[in-house]
């Protein structure tokens, strides 16, 4: 029975995490507002970062709860990054992209007028590294900011989709008083 309850729970998750990629790339990638575009990009990505320590840490723990949740120690997208990192789910590569995707979201988020035409974020966009790793290429010298931009957030979010499972097969559990 509980194997049946388990299997159900997981076809749950599976389904609601297929409607939230779907959700992402509609908005993601059709819409035209470049903030609209770095808000939903980086909502995505910390969904799936808060997945892999969801999938880590115990199931049921109100401890765990705490440290997810917005105002705990680990509810914060860079603290995530930094512990994700630390624990070897990522490499240094993917933790400076995200650490610098968070940066071009606070940009976004901070700035009533800021676009991918703002020579920081040009260079930003310029700098990341995972992409190019994962595409096997550089982008082209003529590629925009933009461009630059959704190619690395669509590679980051296909590793740390795959990272998803990698973090659920190394599951932690709690121990009793008796350290069982």
């Amino acid at each position: 029975m509980i194997d049946k309850e388990f299997n159900n729970i997981n076809l749950l998750k599976y389904f609601e995490n297929t409607d939230n990629l779907w959700d992402f790339h509609n908005q993601f990638n059709f819409e035209n507002n470049d903030r609209a575009i770095v808000i939903v990009g980086l909502s995505y990505i910390d969904d799936l970062l808060l997945k892999c320590l969801e999938n880590f840490f115990p199931d049921n723990s109100k401890t765990v709860e705490k440290l997810l949740g917005h105002r705990g120690v680990l509810g914060s997208f860079n603290s995530k990054v930094e512990l994700l990192y630390c624990l070897g789910f990522i490499d240094k590569i993917v933790k400076s992209d995200l650490d610098t995707l968070g940066e071009i979201r606070n940009k976004f988020a901070h700035k009533l007028k800021i676009s991918f035409e703002d020579e920081e974020i040009i260079k930003k966009c310029n700098s990341f590294k995972w992409h190019e790793i994962a595409m096997m290429r550089k982008a082209p010298k003529e590629t925009n900011a933009i461009d630059i931009f959704k190619v690395e957030v669509n590679t980051v979010v296909s590793h740390l989709s795959g990272i998803v499972s990698i973090c659920a097969s190394d599951k932690r559990i709690l121990k009793d008083a008796y350290g069982k």
